[in-house]
């Protein structure tokens, strides 16, 4: 049996350092955007991702893109 994947939305997820701890190890804190279109292409999403780390402090250590589907068999 095949299985039909169908697009329900994306996530966008930016994790920052914000700092180090006693032990010099990275804090990071991330921020997630809801209601990312999922046809949205992934450069469009990692160009808005640009756009909105560099209105933040902290420097950037990762972008993530988290894509959720239906998955039903045929």
């Amino acid at each position: 049996m095949a299985v039909i994947s169908t697009p329900q939305g994306s996530r966008l997820s930016i994790s920052y350092i914000t700092g180090k701890d006693e032990r010099g190890v990275d804090i990071v804190r991330s921020r997630t955007y809801n209601n990312i279109k999922s046809s949205a292409l992934d450069q469009d999403v990692m160009d808005v991702a640009a756009i909105l780390s560099g209105l933040q402090t902290y420097p950037v250590k990762s972008v993530t893109r988290i894509n959720q589907v239906d998955l039903a068999q045929e």
